[in-house]
């Protein structure tokens, strides 16, 4: 084609450099939307996944926030069947009663609450809350034994154990550097 073809077009008609250049506008346009729709369907998806990210928090804070509620309970219930005379231990009543505790234990397990295990154990702090030291043959630094049950939600501490500990050097140096 030479000059006068592309001169050659009717009034009001745009130029081949000017369909070009606003087909290329038009690409660049095309481009910025899709990168600006991938853009906002990530943040959307992100938005999702932190929410239920929240929920799910606030649903497990709830659960154990009740859980503690019920840890008395269960106690209780523990303490009372420890202390059953046994005169009366093959009573329906009794038995009754240790159906219910069985009943609250399987409620508890579903919600991922165990018992943590603390005697004979090494003593830990994050575990276990020590409230006594025992002074006489005790095994160093070992729960010796427990004043209340320490339970577990998911392997997580929901409540430590309060425990007397086995003497040591170790806590010997604490109270002494303590008192100081």
């Amino acid at each position: 084609m030479d000059e006068t073809e592309l001169n050659d077009q009717p009034e009001g008609q745009p130029s081949m450099e000017e369909v070009l250049a606003e087909l290329e506008q038009f690409k660049a346009d095309a481009a910025d939307m899709l990168d600006r729709l991938q853009r906002s369907h990530a943040e959307f998806a992100n938005f999702r996944r932190r929410i239920e990210q929240e929920r799910e928090l606030q649903r497990s804070r709830a659960t154990e926030d009740l859980v503690r509620k019920l840890l008395p309970v269960a106690d209780d219930f523990d303490r009372a069947l420890r202390s059953v005379p046994d005169e009366i231990e093959g009573n329906p009543w009794i038995e009754g009663i240790r159906l219910v505790e069985r009943k609250l234990w399987r409620a508890l397990e579903g919600e991922g609450i165990s018992l943590m295990e603390s005697l004979g154990q090494p003593f830990d702090p994050s575990r276990h809350e020590a409230v006594m030291v025992d002074e006489g043959d005790g095994v160093a630094n070992t729960v010796v034994e427990e004043f209340q049950r320490g339970y577990l939600v998911n392997d997580t501490v929901l409540r430590p154990a309060m425990v007397k500990v086995g003497s040591s050097e170790t806590l010997n140096l604490t109270t002494t550097a303590m008192d100081a």
